[in-house]
């Protein structure tokens, strides 16, 4: 392992913006280790939370326990972590964030200190865990009671917030106010229990402000990842693995608001210049699902050795303009989150219903791949991480049947046009988020060269 540590090599940004979420990242664990010293309270969360903003109006600073995990894999540095999960008795087919979170704690509060040269400083010990039981992944109903054998005076609670599911012959707005309702209940419940935990009423006025500047982050997320359109494309998936942190662990926080300000106008200059994320850009592909692997993200940098860029992501692109999801008049804060939640989570809903056949997972890939110009796909299957990734390939061979071949002319063997059709070709790739022992850089480059070759195929096939 110290050998892979010492030849790895890290990933090249193409924007300042991206390089500079390292520090970023690594200043917030800091901070939460400090936080703990000055007696403020710190709470283990999951990304996709929707109660970010609840958090900071209380002055409770969230510990996001994935991330911790996924800077683990990013410094080659899980494998003993996930070793003392496998000795506690917990199989290494379990959620390796999970496995990584869990053996990292168990080991802290057996030292009573952080294990030895803990990336960054260590996870802080919480006060509270919260759990979101959701479809989204296994651990979240599981994770911190696993973690509460080990912190036993650290209480857990368990939020449930609910994926409006999709089917054909129900409108989601006959369910809406159901789903809505529940959802409210939860948060309320929520801010019941963060009151009990430290002694401090909410203010109302205070999370009111906190969700405003919440939803203008939102609508500049979007209109600053819309810039990506641009052929050459600014900003690839590369970079958007790092620029996600804002969006995903620091929203209502003014820092989030004022980073995206920033890649926003980066992005606007860049594209004004003609500037894209290498000098000739031959094929834009769609990172259409996975996870990344963490110990691995100089592959986008191989993909861009050969030309190609990745303008758009289904991952972490937790975001849809505001300006299109219905949001009724409310002052209340708590009912602004429910139906922000609501809206985002079935924005794709109509949208599917109008093709016949297609389904909202697979709807936008499909509107991606128009609005940007794809010309093939990249999906990545971690073996560790079943609900997220779950479905991939049925997305893809869905989309073969949903998404109308483009015409090509070809010249025939009498040398006269002929009309053909062609398929996006696509890319699975395999192996894990954190867990480096799943991955081979070898067969893995082998497999990206291949697809490079059926890429430049289709494009000689071409007529210009």
């Amino acid at each position: 392992m110290a050998e892979e540590k010492k030849k790895h090599k890290k990933r090249r940004t193409a924007t300042e913006a991206a390089a500079s979420i390292g520090p970023m990242v690594k200043e917030f664990i800091s901070g939460t280790l400090r936080a703990k010293e000055e007696g403020r309270k710190v709470a283990f969360t999951f990304i996709v939370c929707l109660y970010d903003e609840i958090l900071r109006a209380m002055d409770i600073l969230p510990v996001w326990t994935e991330n911790f995990a996924g800077i683990c894999g990013a410094k080659r540095d899980a494998e003993r972590f996930l070793e003392r999960s496998e000795s506690l008795g917990l199989s290494r087919s379990l959620c390796t964030y999970a496995l990584c979170g869990i053996g990292f704690d168990q080991w802290r509060e057996e030292l009573g200190e952080m294990p030895p040269d803990a990336p960054w400083g260590g996870q802080v010990r919480p006060d509270m865990m919260l759990s979101s039981g959701q479809i989204l992944c296994d651990p979240r109903n599981k994770w911190y009671q696993a973690s509460q054998l080990y912190m036993p005076d650290v209480p857990v609670y368990n939020i449930d917030l609910p994926y409006p599911l999709y089917e054909d012959d129900v409108e989601f707005t006959d369910v809406r106010d159901y789903y809505v309702k529940h959802i409210i209940e939860e948060l309320r419940g929520l801010v019941a229990f963060l009151e009990k935990q430290t002694g401090t009423k909410m203010d109302y006025d205070r999370l009111s402000e906190t969700v405003d500047l919440g939803e203008r982050t939102w609508n500049l997320i979007w209109e600053t990842y819309d810039l990506r359109r641009a052929v050459p494309t600014p900003m690839g998936t590369g970079d958007a693995m790092n620029t996600m942190v804002p969006m995903c662990f620091m929203m209502g926080t003014q820092e989030a608001y004022d980073f995206f300000l920033g890649l926003n106008k980066e992005l606007k200059e860049k594209v004004a210049r003609k500037e894209g994320v290498v000098e000739d850009e031959k094929y834009r592909l769609l990172w259409g699902g996975g996870l990344p692997s963490w110990f691995a993200l100089s592959d986008f940098n191989y993909f861009n050795s050969k030309g190609a860029v990745f303008p758009a992501e289904t991952t972490y692109r937790m975001i849809e303009s505001m300006y299109q999801i219905y949001m009724p008049d409310t002052n209340d804060p708590i009912e602004r989150l429910a139906w922000r939640w609501f809206g985002y989570w079935v924005f794709w809903h109509n949208k599917a219903r109008k093709r016949p056949g297609s389904h909202p997972d697979v709807e936008w890939l499909i509107q991606y791949i128009e609005d940007y110009k794809i010309d093939g796909i990249v999906m990545h299957e971690a073996f560790s991480c079943r609900t997220w990734h779950l479905g991939l390939i049925w997305q893809l061979n869905q989309l073969a049947k949903i998404y109308k071949p483009i015409p090509v002319l070809v010249l025939g063997k009498d040398g006269k046009k002929e009309k053909t059709n062609r398929e996006l070709p696509s890319l699975v790739l395999e192996s894990d988020i954190i867990d480096i022992t799943t991955y081979s850089e070898v067969d893995t480059r082998n497999r990206i060269d291949a697809f490079i070759e059926t890429l430049e195929s289709v494009a000689k096939s071409k007529v210009h």
